[in-house]
C-alpha cells in the first residue's frame, strides 16, 4: 500500500508539473504577443507631433532632401490624413515635380472639407478642446499649429511667382487659408478644365441630385388631328420632383394649356346644351421617368404620365345655401407617353426638351356633345432646380 501511495504521489506530482509549465508557456505566448503588438502599433500622437515639428522646420528652410523618407515613415505608420497630403502637395510644387496625383488623393479623400473645418475650429476661443475630442479627425496635428502658418505663408509666397498650373494655382488660394477667395476664383472660366474645379462641381452636382427638386415646363400642345376643335396652343406648369440619383424619378404637379385660336363646342349643364369656348385646361397628376441612359453631360428619361384633366366651359353656379361656385368643366382621364432630353446648366440645375403623345378619352364626360380628337402631342421645354 505505501509503494501504491508513493506511486500515487509521484503521478499527481508530475501531472502538476506538467500543468505549470503549460501554464507558463501560455503566458510566455501571451506576453510576446502583447510586446509585438505594442511594436506594430506606434504611438501616432506622439510620432506626429515630432514629425510635424521636424517637416515644419525643413519647409520654412526649403531644406527637403530627406522631406520624402520622413513622410514615408509617417504616412506608413499612421496613414495618410489631410495635413500629410497637404504637405506632400507643396512638398511637390517647391520641386516642381508633378503634383496630378497629390492633389487627386488631397480632393479624393475629400480632404478640403478636413482643411476647411480646420481653419473654422482653430478660429473658435474653444479650438484646444474641440482638437482633444476630434485628433483623429485632425491627423493628431494640433489646431493652430506653427505647420499651418508655414504652409499659409509658402503657398501666399507661390502665388506671387507665374510657374504654376491651374490646378496648383486653386490649391494654393486655398492653402493661403483664403477660402472666400477660392470659391470666388474657382467660378472662373480659366478653370474650366482643371480637375479641382471638375471634382468639386461633380460633388455639388451629386448632392444636388440626392434631394428633390422644382421643375417648371413651358411648351406647345397640338390635337393630331387638324379638324379638332382645338389648336395650337401654349402650356406651362410646374412640378414637384423625387430625387435624380434614383433610376425611377416621380414627379407631382400641375400643367396650364392656353386654348387659343379653338372653335366652340357644345356641353350639357344647368339643364341647357350650351355652346361655350374653352379659354383653359388643366392638368393635375403624377409623371414617372426611368433614367434610361445618364453621362456626366446627357440624361435620356423615357416618360409615362396619369392624372386628371379638365377643360374649362365658363358654366358655373352657386350652390345650394353657399356663397361657393360648382363649375361644370369638361372632365377626364390624361395618359401620356414620351421621352426626354436633359443637361446639366450652372451647377445646380438641369435644362431639357421632351416630345409626348397624349391620349385623352373626352368621350367619357356625358356631356359634352362635341366629339374632340383625344389623341394629342406636345413638345416641352424644362427647367430642373
Amino acid at each position: 500500500m505505501e509503494r501504491y501511495g508513493s506511486y500515487l504521489n509521484t503521478k499527481h506530482n508530475e501531472k502538476m508539473k506538467l500543468i505549470f509549465t503549460f501554464a507558463l508557456a501560455i503566458i510566455w505566448i501571451y506576453s510576446l504577443g502583447q510586446s509585438k503588438d505594442s511594436v506594430k502599433i506606434p504611438n501616432c500622437e506622439v510620432l506626429t507631433l515630432n514629425t510635424v515639428n521636424q517637416l515644419s522646420r525643413k519647409l520654412e528652410f526649403e531644406q527637403l532632401d530627406s522631406f520624402d523618407i520622413i513622410m514615408n515613415d509617417w504616412v506608413n505608420s499612421c496613414s495618410v490624413s489631410e495635413c500629410t497630403q497637404r504637405l506632400i502637395i507643396i512638398k511637390d510644387i517647391l520641386k516642381n515635380e508633378d503634383t496630378k496625383g497629390s492633389i487627386r488623393t488631397y480632393f479624393e479623400n475629400e480632404f478640403h472639407r478636413v482643411y476647411k473645418h480646420r481653419l473654422e475650429d482653430a478660429k473658435k476661443i474653444n479650438y484646444g478642446y474641440i482638437y482633444s475630442e476630434h485628433k483623429a479627425y485632425y491627423g493628431y496635428v494640433p489646431l493652430r499649429h506653427t505647420i499651418d502658418s508655414t504652409v499659409r505663408s509658402i503657398s501666399t509666397d507661390l502665388l506671387e511667382t507665374d510657374h504654376l498650373s491651374p490646378d496648383e494655382q486653386l490649391i494654393c488660394i486655398l492653402f493661403s487659408g483664403d477660402i472666400e477667395k477660392f470659391d470666388q476664383e474657382i467660378r472662373r472660366r480659366e478653370y474650366n478644365e482643371s480637375y479641382i474645379k471638375q471634382k468639386l462641381l461633380r460633388n455639388i452636382r451629386k448632392n444636388r441630385n440626392s434631394r428633390f427638386a422644382f421643375t417648371a415646363y413651358t411648351g406647345v400642345y397640338k390635337p393630331i388631328s387638324s379638324t379638332d376643335v382645338f389648336a395650337y396652343s401654349p402650356m406651362f406648369g410646374m412640378t414637384f420632383s423625387s430625387p435624380l440619383r434614383n433610376k425611377l424619378i416621380l414627379e407631382f404637379g400641375m400643367k396650364f394649356r392656353i386654348n387659343i385660336n379653338d372653335e366652340s363646342f357644345d356641353y350639357y349643364a344647368l339643364g341647357d346644351t350650351n355652346n361655350v369656348n374653352s379659354d383653359a385646361s388643366v392638368f393635375f397628376g403624377a409623371i414617372f421617368r426611368y433614367k434610361l441612359y445618364e453621362s456626366e453631360k446627357f440624361i435620356v428619361l423615357p416618360s409615362a404620365r396619369i392624372g386628371v384633366e379638365s377643360v374649362s366651359t365658363g358654366l358655373s353656379e352657386k350652390k345650394a345655401n353657399s356663397d361657393e361656385k360648382e363649375y361644370h368643366d369638361v372632365t377626364t382621364v390624361h395618359l401620356s407617353l414620351g421621352i426626354s432630353a436633359m443637361t446639366p446648366i450652372f451647377r445646380k440645375s438641369y435644362i431639357g426638351l421632351g416630345l409626348n403623345y397624349h391620349f385623352c378619352p373626352y368621350g367619357l364626360d356625358n356631356n359634352l356633345h362635341t366629339d374632340f380628337d383625344n389623341n394629342l402631342v406636345s413638345a416641352e421645354l424644362f427647367w430642373r432646380f
